[in-house]
């Protein structure tokens, strides 16, 4: 019995002491599951309520490896937990470079697209939506050869190809673009290659609509060849052809022929119906040209009232049927403008060439002089040129002037005079027109330029003696205004000179070259010229005076519509025509008109110049209207050298 009892007593104990670990090792498998779960504080918790008290050592190393295996687990859930997040920022990152990318693709102003291996497009965007009219749906995955008509594709179909082999990194194409709607527009293309990742190359295709541009750029050549007023060739355009027609003529021995036409009175007309008659009857007459001329022919407008006509391949009798054509047309012209009608009649110059070895300019030197032989016929006449008609002694002089401008051009033997415009209200001189003479290469005689101008206009070399001026002229004053600033020169320009393609350059590189004061600039341009044709006058003035040059309109006051003129264009002095300034002290309806102009001048805030100032009496009368400037013989002669005082006083001959 006792031995029974022992064993029991034994047997309690044991289990006792077993059940400590037993509970330890219970506590560590409940903390397992707390694991999978991810809460390893919790079960931190329970293994530390195994490691006190407890002397079991595999318990403890059990725990120890527990432990171990929470931290690792936590750490690895922590590093994931970053992991998660720096993938996510940089997930968004790349939403946001992807949104910038599509945003950038569709918002720029250009067609972008890519192009596979298999010439599909992959990438289209939305302004490609916008020029071309169609989506995506009906782009994406079609061949990129519907952007380009067959006289392109084959040009893009080699850039492709190069591209995708590696031959070429980048293309530069221009194509046509048929869109939706079945126009046509003009696409700029740039074709670059691109590789991903998997060294498969595509196609990345940028195209820059060029329509509006290439238009834009159509009109202006257009206008700088057409005359803007009546939609003919204008004389730029006319000389270049004139150039090609006569080097034809030449090269197979056509015979071609030129028609010079001038409307009679034509003055008349703008000077009692004003401006806008006139420009409306220049608008009926170039129709006209137009409608009875063949359309080979060139009709062009040469400036204010003149015209011509090429005719190539044509004859004596060809020439003269079309002149009696014109002339009876236009004389059914008739214009009724208020309570006047006009008529228009015209006389034409004829000249046939080629014409032994005369130029372009003498050819259109001897249609000038047919002309005003059929001028002196009366109205509504031609006149054939021919080198053995009575105009032969005047087209011998103006090839004899048309040398000595030449050579004066060549050898510099043209002088520049200057003469003193007076400054009325206070009595000084600092404003001098320039003007030019020819000295004669044997004798030194000074011949005035009324014996050369004229000719220099009529034979194409105005242009050079005008730059011949402006050059000296400003190198002149550029060295005078260091040390009279408020110096100033009055330069005349041609009617040639309105062209300003040469001329801004000339004044831009001049004035710098010579340090010149623009303001101390003021350019003369005659009322007949600017009005011959006023909306490219005006271009010309304003483009001049955005250098900082003023501009004075010349011999004003010789047609009734000066005042409108005065109005409309950008001048800064009225030089009033000496027509009415040289008798101005005996002619009472001088006095009349020279006050209303200087009123009207004073009301568009513009200066006065008088002309002609022959005598004290003439300058008193100007000093009491007002005038701002004076010029003329009794203030001082054109001189080659410029007055070494400011101050003036009247000649001791007065």
């Amino acid at each position: 019995m006792l031995i029974i009892i022992f064993s029991l007593l034994l047997t309690l104990w044991g289990l006792k002491r077993l059940s400590k670990p037993l509970s330890q090792i219970e506590q560590i498998s409940l903390a397992l599951p707390l694991l999978s779960a991810k809460k390893y504080q919790q079960a931190r918790l329970l293994l530390s309520e195994t490691s006190i008290n407890n002397s079991d050592q595999e318990v403890i190393d059990l725990s120890n490896i527990t432990n171990h295996l929470i931290n690792v687990l936590d750490q690895l859930d922590q590093h994931g937990r970053l992991r998660n997040q720096q993938v996510q920022i940089k997930n968004r990152e790349l939403r946001k470079e992807r949104d910038f990318i599509k945003s950038l693709l569709d918002t720029a102003q250009l067609i972008v697209l890519t192009i596979n291996k298999k010439f599909e497009i992959s990438l289209f965007n939305d302004y490609g939506e916008k020029i071309t009219g169609f989506n995506k749906d009906e782009m994406l995955g079609t061949n990129v050869a519907r952007m380009f008509p067959a006289s392109h594709w084959t040009e893009a179909n080699i850039h492709f190809n190069e591209l995708l082999a590696g031959h070429q990194r980048i293309a530069q194409q221009d194509s046509e673009l048929i869109d939706k709607n079945g126009l046509i527009r003009q696409i700029s293309w740039l074709h670059s290659r691109l590789e991903h990742d998997n060294q498969q190359a595509v196609i990345l295709s940028v195209g820059l609509d060029m329509t509006d541009k290439k238009e834009a750029e159509k009109r202006i050549v257009w206008m700088a060849e057409h005359d803007p007023l009546t939609d003919l060739c204008n004389r730029r355009k006319f000389i270049e052809e004139f150039e090609k027609s006569l080097r034809m003529a030449i090269r197979y021995h056509h015979q071609n022929t030129l028609l010079y036409l001038d409307l009679d009175q034509f003055k008349d007309i703008n000077d009692t119906s004003g401006h806008r008659a006139g420009d409306e009857l220049l608008i009926l007459v170039a129709r006209t040209l137009k409608r009875v001329t063949r359309f080979t022919d060139l009709v062009a407008r040469l400036g204010g009232d003149e015209f011509a006509i090429l005719m190539p391949e044509s004859d004596v009798d060809g020439a003269i049927t079309l002149a009696k054509k014109v002339i009876h047309e236009l004389s059914t012209i008739q214009l009724e403008y208020g309570a006047v009608q006009h008529k228009v009649s015209t006389s034409i110059g004829i000249v046939h060439f080629p014409l032994q070895d005369a130029s372009i300019h003498e050819l259109m030197g001897f249609a000038d002089l047919a002309m005003y032989q059929a001028k002196a016929l009366g109205k509504g006449n031609f006149h054939i040129f021919s080198v053995d008609d009575r105009t032969r002694e005047q087209l011998e002089a103006r090839v004899l002037w048309k040398h000595r401008i030449e050579q004066a051009l060549e050898q510099d033997l043209f002088v520049l005079f200057y003469q003193p415009i007076l400054e009325l209200d206070n009595n000084k001189i600092e404003h001098y027109e320039v003007l030019i003479r020819m000295r004669d290469p044997h004798t030194g005689e000074m011949r005035l330029p009324g014996k050369f101008i004229q000719i220099a206009e009529q034979v194409g070399l105005i242009q050079q003696i005008d730059h011949y001026v402006i050059k000296h002229a400003l190198k002149q004053l550029g060295l005078l205004q260091k040390q009279k600033p408020n110096i100033s020169f009055a330069i005349n320009l041609s009617g040639l000179v309105i062209d300003t393609s040469r001329l801004l350059p000339l004044l831009e590189s001049t004035i710098a070259e010579y340090q010149v004061d623009p303001n101390g600039i003021i350019f003369e341009i005659t009322e007949t010229v600017a009005v011959s044709n006023l909306q490219q006058a005006k271009a010309m003035m304003q483009a001049i005076k955005a250098l900082g040059c003023r501009f004075s309109l010349d011999d004003f006051g010789v047609g009734f519509s000066s005042f409108n003129y005065m109005r409309e264009l950008p001048v800064d002095i009225i030089k009033i025509d000496g027509i009415f300034i040289k008798n101005l002290d005996k002619n009472a309806d001088d006095q009349l008109f020279v006050k209303a102009l200087v009123d009207v001048a004073k009301g568009l805030n513009r200066k006065t110049t008088a002309e002609f100032v022959e005598n004290a009496d003439i300058l008193a009368l100007l000093r009491g209207y007002g005038v701002d400037f004076g010029q003329g013989y009794y203030i001082g002669r054109p001189q080659p050298d410029l007055l070494n005082t400011l101050a003036w006083s009247p000649p001791l001959s007065s």
